[in-house]
C-alpha cells in the first residue's frame, strides 16, 4: 500500500467516505483523529473504493477506525480490513502492537466469525440533548444546582462562539487548569494523560475552523473561564470534544455543559460526551448525567 501523509487538505476527502458510515462511535470523524498528529505520524490510503487510515508511533502501525465506508455486506470489504492488516503486520517491528481501534458493537461478531478477535476498548456515553439542555428531575437535582450557583455568584455569565482572537486565552486557561489538576492528583499516568492532551486542545484550538469544530467560550468580567468544542458526527449526532473551565468556579462546569446544549437540541437529537479515559472520577461524572445509552467500542486483533 503507498500511504500518503494525514493533512487539513484531506478533510473533504475524509468527510466524503466517513459520512458513508452510520454509526455513533465519536472517532469516525476528522477533527478527533487529526488532534492526535503530534503523537502520531497519520497517513492514508484509498484500496478498493475504501479510505484506510493509519497511525504510526515509533516503528509500529495501527488504524485508529475501520476502513470507510464500513460495508459488511459487501464481500470485498473483508478483504480490505484483511489487507490492512496484514499490511501493518508486514510493516511493523512489533506485531503485538497492531490493531483496528473503535470496532462498533454491532460488527464484532461479524469479525470474530472471520478471524479476528475483538477486545473492549473503551465506552463512549451518549445523551438525549433536550435532557442536558433542561435538566428536569430529580435525577438532575445536583446538577440544576451546581448551574444555578454558577449564575447567582456570575449572572453576567455568557457563553459565546469562540474567534480566533480567542486562542491564546483558551491555552493559557488550559496551561492553568493542567496544572491545578495536576497538583490535586499525583499520579504518573494521569499526568501523562494531561501532557499528551495539551497537545490536542493546541491544535484543536487552533485549527478550530478548518477542523469543522464548533466552538464556545465563557467570559466573566472580560476573561475567559471557560471553553468547548465539538462537532457534528452526523445528522442527528454531536460529539463534545474538549470542556474545560476554571475550577476555582463552582457550577462553570455544568453552566457551559447545559448552555452549549441548550444550542445544540434544535439541531441534535444526541450528544456524544465520548469516553471517561479509564478515570474513575470523570467516570462518576459522566454517568451522573444519566446517559441515555453507552456505546462500548472494540479494538480488531487478528486470532493467532
Amino acid at each position: 500500500m503507498r500511504l500518503q501523509p494525514l493533512t487539513l487538505d484531506d478533510k473533504p476527502m475524509f468527510d466524503r467516505y466517513a459520512c458513508q458510515t452510520h454509526t455513533r462511535l465519536s472517532h469516525y470523524a476528522f477533527a478527533p483523529i487529526y488532534v492526535w498528529r503530534e503523537h502520531f505520524q497519520l497517513y492514508w490510503t484509498l484500496f478498493s473504493d475504501c479510505l484506510c487510515v493509519f497511525a504510526k508511533q515509533m516503528d509500529d502501525y495501527f488504524m485508529p477506525i475501520l476502513p470507510v465506508p464500513i460495508e459488511m455486506e459487501n464481500p470485498k470489504y473483508l478483504k480490505v480490513v484483511s489487507e490492512a492488516y496484514q499490511f501493518m503486520l508486514d510493516a511493523s517491528r512489533n506485531p503485538h502492537i497492531v490493531r483496528i481501534e473503535n470496532v462498533p458493537q454491532e460488527m464484532t461478531a461479524f469479525f470474530e466469525k472471520n478471524g479476528f478477535c475483538v477486545r473492549l476498548k473503551e465506552t463512549e456515553y451518549l445523551y438525549e440533548t433536550v435532557a442536558l439542555a433542561e435538566l428536569r428531575g430529580d435525577r438532575y437535582k445536583q446538577q440544576r444546582h451546581a448551574y444555578n450557583a454558577c449564575l447567582a455568584q456570575y449572572p453576567i455569565a455568557t457563553l459565546s462562539p469562540y474567534c480566533s482572537d480567542d486562542q491564546d486565552e483558551c491555552l493559557a486557561l488550559y496551561d492553568a487548569w493542567r496544572e491545578a489538576r495536576s497538583q490535586r492528583y499525583d499520579d504518573p499516568l494521569y499526568n501523562a494523560m494531561l501532557d499528551d492532551s495539551q497537545s490536542a486542545h493546541r491544535i484543536g484550538i487552533s485549527s478550530a475552523e478548518a477542523l469543522g469544530l464548533v466552538g464556545r467560550v465563557v467570559r466573566i468580567d472580560g476573561e475567559i473561564k471557560g471553553y468547548t468544542f465539538g462537532y457534528p458526527l452526523n445528522a442527528d449526532t454531536f460529539c463534545v470534544l474538549f470542556e474545560i473551565t476554571d475550577l476555582s468556579i463552582n457550577g462553570l462546569a455544568q453552566f457551559i455543559y447545559r448552555e452549549f446544549c441548550k444550542e445544540l437540541m434544535d439541531a441534535y437529537k444526541w450528544v456524544n460526551a465520548m469516553d471517561d479515559s479509564g478515570l474513575e472520577n470523570l467516570k462518576r461524572v459522566k454517568r451522573s448525567y444519566h446517559p441515555y445509552q453507552l456505546l462500548p467500542s472494540y479494538n480488531l486483533l487478528k486470532s493467532s
